[in-house]
């Protein structure tokens, strides 16, 4: 089934599209503020995201900025501005549509089919893979060979986002700021410490700790297979 997350403050719209869309065959979940956005993108893996613009903490252009880092799925704003600037800025920050929040319901479902988000078809226990390493959302965890590596819902989200930027150092400055909405101030060693817990689970499964690599004074890399 195929999943659609709405980012709304909104929560007579929120929950009247979650009908809507519920009844046409999609899966959907809901987040309510800015900031709680990123983490749940990622422990959701959703095929399309609805965006509302004005939201608390951290608004609809900040948040898509942030997504464009790792997230290659469908985003459209939703918004109850006219203003062409803002839609402008919307393309201009990686959405691929951007609908009224006044237009009729109809509308915004032939905007998400014509992105090719169409319901029913996809298997509910979708996996990612990275080689054969599986990142099964559902779960929040991670599998090799069979084994899953146990980790917690922020370690999954962790090696998650460093794994799709693979081939990339990730800064812990990005990390933060994606994960928590935090700027990173040098002192802060959260990241380090959950780095070296889900190394110690990877190596519990059979794999190197350094599919992980440290790049000193930049960040993390993913690599694998290890070279």
């Amino acid at each position: 089934m195929k999943k659609v997350l709405i980012i709304e403050d909104d929560n007579l719209v929120s929950f009247s599209l979650k009908v809507q869309l519920e009844n046409k065959g999609f899966e959907v979940a809901q987040v309510f503020n800015g900031s709680a956005a990123i983490r749940k993108v990622i422990s959701v893996n959703p095929d399309i995201i609805l965006l509302d613009i004005n939201l608390p903490d951290k608004n609809g252009f900040e948040i898509c900025q942030e997504l464009r880092e790792f997230y290659q799925g469908g985003i459209v704003f939703l918004t109850a501005s006219d203003s062409i600037e803002a839609e402008v800025t919307s393309f201009g920050l990686g959405a691929d549509d951007y609908v009224n929040k006044k237009a009729p319901f109809e509308i915004l479902y032939q905007r998400i089919k014509r992105l090719g988000v169409r319901p029913k078809a996809i298997d509910v226990n979708q996996v990612i893979l990275f080689d054969d390493i599986e990142f099964q959302p559902n779960n929040a965890d991670c599998y090799y060979e069979g084994q899953a590596l146990r980790l917690t819902q922020e370690e999954y989200e962790l090696f998650y986002f460093i794994a799709t930027k693979r081939g990339e150092i990730v800064s812990r400055q990005l990390i933060l700021k994606v994960l928590k909405g935090a700027d990173y101030n040098g002192i802060d060693r959260s990241i380090d410490i959950k780095i070296a817990r889900i190394r110690r689970k990877l190596k519990r499964v059979g794999l190197s700790e350094q599919i992980i690599k440290s790049v000193r004074s930049k960040g993390y890399q993913f690599n694998y297979p290890v070279h």
